[in-house]
């Protein structure tokens, strides 16, 4: 597969004189400049809290899924939303559609010199909510740590195979480090490049005939570096810091094979002045990071700045063997293919993360000088071999042991009315559930999902953008708007099979069916005109929607119509007061301080009269919500489908992290969900969550809600509802005095003669059903002291 050209997002943090307030500039992009404001979200106890857990690799399980990965999501989706805030968000949203419509990649390339103090922090878990996936795990959007320098780094030609270095050193006086095992490693790693004649390994320390070995030293180092015109090295060892300075060190051997701590000034100052030597790559392994701070940080940028090396690669985590396996081959192999150095750090991000590993794609850190990534011209590129080490990803399709296989293309024939078909190709501006699912189509509505991309890539994302979780290489993607193409996947065709015999007929039959099916898109509406029909809305709004008849669905074409959204009205900020002691969920509300936060008497769905005041508290542990609803008929709701419980008699809260950075187009964050509370069945009452589905156009997810406390008792007028939500459970962060989330409180009514909702009333006029998938359009939520 082709390399993957790449569009720049400058992005340049400084400092403020303000403590956790950054300077945030877009110095160029492809839809030109920006400016804002960065205000840090963690402090230095979160952020070291989140470091440790994130770099303890060996010590839990690294599925994906782990609490680890939720973790990585969280902070970085506090940390994408701190970054690309207001007009540096919407210009890199920009930037994004115009890489797509080149057919290009987008490097966001960070500059932190101005801001020393945030070299620290991970950013390569950088994750946006809207996207729903990692940044870096998409080789679309990787991400590098930039130094800008005045000379210019041209890519060096370069006749494999691509010469490595690798230099293990294991002090004797630091904490044990198997040497016979990590070269093995390493070299089963790229075992199968070696034998393709694409990478020649070389290691520091080797065996003499006496079977003594040398010395991991600078002098041995320097020495070797003379002699073999090596391109790349690649340190495994320990790494530490200077007491006096906090310079970061690496250990490396003496004469007595103890540890001589080595600057990255002194190392670059030892390995200056080799030309072939474009890139380095520095493997802390056991007991090397135990605390927020980074040693190898400091000596990458030293290296790249003093020592003339394009790239470094640093680990800023501990890495086990199996995820430093599938890194090396995938990430040598896509070196000898000629990729620039951030798009093959790419591919072994995605390659670690496809071997079910939830976090360790992030370790690796890429600190940059040459502007467009390239530091190597390889000659012959392409000839990618797949490495053949176990547990590692396998090759991509078309390819066999470095043999270029047919790929065969499916041909998806577009769906009947109604149907699914298996393209999913249609063009689409609303939103609708498969068979089986909690809910039912709905009508046409602002919370579009952008439309299908056809073929195997599938329906598109909100606007085009990618689906969640990473993007595999040459893989095909979600549609952009509806337009057709390849979205996110391979720039390049498909693989063409080998022309044989009896190719010219089939693509006559190909034609034929062409023909026939364009001829079935015009005569179709002629024979069945479209009919509105009426369906009931699935999620809490029991409104009533008319919906157009489902139609042939037709060839996407360049444009797509997409339904304008409103502007965001300022609709007020819903408060919660701290509550003193923690509240007994017991129906009695003699603990409440009654200060009424909203009212729900703003109809947004059918005919309901039933209206509730709203008050709300919180302390460290939960969010605790009251109502006092007014109903003369109270109807509890079906009590054995609790993700319905909006259809019956309910107090529904709907809740997310802070809204105010979002766009109108925005769809559901995975963290966003409605807390239901329905009336008693047998004197329990009926709960549920709901959260979005995976592209975030509709609450129809089940979630476990054992965790939610609700008690309801009815009085003459209707009925009072008393519930505990704990933060746990919301899985929100930042829970303090003064911190602002996302909410909506609704009163849902049920029909008198069935299960079905008669309507709802809402304390946010402009929560209508269109809207409902878009959090920007939810009132705030102030927790107070």
């Amino acid at each position: 597969m082709a390399a993957l050209d790449y569009l720049d997002f400058d992005l340049e943090v400084e400092a403020g004189a303000t403590p956790d307030v950054y300077k945030v500039s877009v110095l160029a992009s492809p839809r030109g400049e920006a400016s804002g404001q960065m205000t840090f979200p963690f402090n230095a106890d979160a952020l070291e809290n989140v470091i440790l857990k994130l770099g303890r690799t060996r010590s839990g399980v690294r599925a994906i899924g782990s609490p680890t990965q939720d973790l990585a999501q969280k902070f970085g989706s506090s940390l994408y939303d701190a970054l690309f805030a207001g007009e540096v968000g919407t210009c890199f949203r920009r930037s994004l559609d115009e890489a797509d419509a080149q057919r290009k990649g987008l490097r966001i390339r960070l500059r932190l010199e101005g801001a020393p103090q945030l070299a620290e922090v991970p950013w390569e878990y950088l994750y946006p909510a809207g996207l729903r996936h990692f940044l870096v795990l998409s080789t679309r959007t990787p991400v590098v740590r930039y130094l800008e320098l005045p000379q210019r780094v041209p890519p060096l030609q370069v006749t494999p195979p691509l010469q490595v270095l690798v230099v293990v050193s294991a002090p004797t006086n630091l904490a044990t480090l198997n040497v016979d095992a990590e070269v093995q490693r390493i070299r089963g790693a790229l075992a199968s490049l070696e034998r393709a004649g694409q990478v020649r390994v070389t290691v520091i320390p080797a065996a003499a005939a006496d079977g003594t070995t040398s010395h991991a030293n600078l002098m041995e180092v320097r020495r070797a570096l003379r002699s073999g015109g090596f391109h790349v090295l690649h340190f495994i060892g320990h790494g530490g810091f200077m007491d006096a300075t906090g310079e970061g060190m690496l250990a490396f051997e003496d004469e007595n094979h103890l540890a001589h701590m080595v600057s990255g000034t002194t190392l670059a100052t030892t390995i200056s002045g080799f030309d072939s030597l474009r890139l380095v790559l520095l493997n802390a392994c056991e007991g090397a990071r135990q605390s927020p701070a980074d040693p190898l940080g400091g000596v990458a940028q030293s290296l790249v700045k003093l020592g003339n090396v394009p790239a470094v690669v640093a680990m800023q985590f501990e890495i086990t063997d199996d995820a430093a396996t599938v890194f090396s081959s995938e990430f040598y192999a896509a070196i000898a293919d000629g990729y620039p150095i951030d798009a093959a750090l790419a591919e072994a991000r995605v390659a670690v993360f496809s071997d079910n590993n939830d976090v360790e794609w992030g370790t690796p850190v890429l600190y940059l000088r040459a502007s467009d990534g390239r530091i190597f011209d390889v000659a012959g590129g392409g000839q990618h071999v797949p490495a053949t080490h176990t547990g590692a990803a396998t090759a991509p399709a078309g390819e066999v042991a470095g043999r270029v296989v047919p790929v065969v293309v499916p041909v998806m024939v577009p769906p009947w009315p109604g149907g699914g078909g298996a393209g999913e190709g249609s063009a689409s501006v609303g939103t609708s559930s498969a068979p089986g699912s909690s809910a039912p189509p709905v009508a046409p509505s602002g919370g579009g999902t952008g439309g299908g991309g056809g073929g195997t890539g599938g329906s598109g994302g909100s606007g085009g953008r990618p689906p969640s979780g990473p993007v595999p290489p040459g893989g095909t993607g979600a549609g952009s708007s509806g337009a057709g193409s390849s979205g996110l996947g391979s720039p390049g065709l498909p693989a063409l099979e080998p022309k044989r015999s009896g190719t010219g007929l089939r693509w006559a039959i190909l034609a034929a069916v062409a023909a026939v099916v364009a001829l079935a898109v015009v005569i179709w509406p002629m024979v069945f005109p479209a009919v509105p029909v009426v369906v009931e809305s699935p999620t809490p709004t029991g409104t009533l929607s008319v919906s157009p008849a489902p139609t042939l669905p037709t060839t996407p074409t360049p444009t797509v119509t997409k339904t304008t959204l409103p502007p965001v009205r300022d609709v007020g900020t819903l408060t919660a007061v701290r509550a003193a002691t923690p509240l007994t969920i017991d129906g009695s509300t003699d603990d409440w301080q009654w200060q009424l936060v909203a009212r729900a008497d703003q109809r947004i769905a059918g005919s309901s009269t039933a209206t509730g005041d709203i008050y709300l508290m919180w302390d460290d542990q939960a969010l605790y919500l009251l109502a006092q609803v007014t109903d003369p008929t109270p109807l509890p709701p079906d009590a054995t489908q609790p993700s319905k419980v909006y259809r019956g008699d309910s107090v529904i809260l709907e809740l997310g992290p802070d809204k105010r950075r979002l766009t109108p187009a925005d769809l559901a964050r995975p963290v966003d969900a409605y807390y239901m509370f329905g009336l008693p069945v047998d004197g329990t009452p009926v709960i549920g969550i709901l959260g979005p589905n995976a592209k975030g156009t509709s609450f129809e997810s089940p979630r476990d809600s054992r965790t939610l406390d609700a008690a309801i008792g009815v009085t003459r007028t209707g009925y009072v509802l008393e519930a505990r939500i704990p933060w746990a459970t919301t899985q929100l962060n930042g829970v303090a005095a003064g911190a602002v989330f996302a909410a909506n409180v609704q009163v849902s009514e049920r029909k008198a003669d069935s299960l079905s909702n008669l309507g709802m009333m809402s304390t946010n006029p402009q929560r209508t059903a269109e809207l409902r998938a878009h959090p920007a359009y939810w009132q705030g939520l102030e927790l107070q002291a």
